[in-house]
């Protein structure tokens, strides 16, 4: 499984997303890139309007930050990694912990580190259960890496659908930050519910519920400007397993026009279809 730029891209806007309201609601720096969401009433270092049972921020411990400096600025795959694990197991009660950790999943996906990532990610969630992040991560990661022979593959896209559903139950319902004009709230919230719509798609393709897997497979592609190629290849075998041919040669026909490993399948498939669509009814569509 190879990670785009795009999925990166998308996890920074993510992140934007969800810690931009609190930005007004904190007198502590702008958070980096991978803060999740919180409610306000949560946040350490609240101002003085905050609740009265909000308990106030801790000291500053000049050792703290500067190991969080280190971690949050570095840009060595290997060091970042490194530096976030040490960081985590020396302040277990900063207020940085979930934030980190948040990084941490991100940066374990870029270096394929997937036991890793399961774990923390799972860690995060239990923290805090609507980090859009994580659950984006979770969702796409286990969908595409569980093998169906695996024993609790099963499980494991149960997970990844819980995952993918409460994210597009979060995305679907998040108010627009006042940071973002309408136009850059809409592409990040849409890129998030593509990489939901794709991660689901994928498990409904495993589970060979294929007009369920081809409707999610439909808003994975429509909601983003870079269809990802394995959506645009699975959309097309989905939609022919469903016998609706014509359809499939157009999915095909998209896919094919990608440069990549499945363009020379989808150049076959597509011609394929083309005649099946030519001798067969097309059954209703759903």
């Amino acid at each position: 499984m190879k990670l785009t730029a795009r999925f990166l891209a998308l996890i920074a806007l993510l992140a934007l997303v969800a810690s931009a309201p609190l930005a007004a609601q904190s007198t502590q720096p702008q958070k980096p890139p991978g803060t999740p969401a919180q409610p306000p009433s949560k946040q350490p270092g609240a101002p003085s309007g905050a609740p009265a049972d909000q308990p106030p921020a801790p000291p500053v411990n000049p050792e703290e930050e500067a190991a969080w400096k280190a971690f949050s600025e570095t840009k060595d795959p290997t060091l970042i990694v490194k530096l976030g694990e040490a960081f985590v197991e020396k302040y277990p009660s900063s207020r940085r912990k979930e934030i980190a950790l948040t990084m941490l999943t991100q940066h374990y996906l870029n270096l394929q580190q997937m036991d890793k990532l399961f774990t923390v990610g799972e860690q995060v969630l239990l923290m805090n259960p609507n980090n859009l992040d994580v659950l984006t991560i979770l969702c796409w990661t286990t969908a595409r890496t569980t093998r169906p022979d695996a024993q609790d593959a099963v499980q494991r896209w149960d997970k990844a659908e819980k995952y993918g559903r409460h994210a597009v139950e979060l995305l679907s319902s998040l108010p627009k930050p006042e940071q973002l004009t309408e136009e850059q709230f809409k592409k990040t919230r849409d890129e998030g519910l593509s990489m939901a719509h794709s991660g689901l798609g994928v498990v409904q393709f495993r589970r060979e519920m294929y007009t369920a897997a081809a409707t999610e497979f439909e808003q994975a592609i429509k909601l983003t400007a870079n269809p990802d190629a394995t959506d645009l290849y699975l959309h097309g075998v989905v939609l022919k397993a469903t016998k609706r041919y014509a359809d499939a040669s157009e999915a095909f026909g998209r896919c094919s026009a990608n440069p990549g490993p499945f363009q020379d399948s989808c150049k076959k498939e597509q011609a394929e279809c083309k005649k099946l669509a030519e001798t067969n009814l097309a059954p209703p569509k759903p």
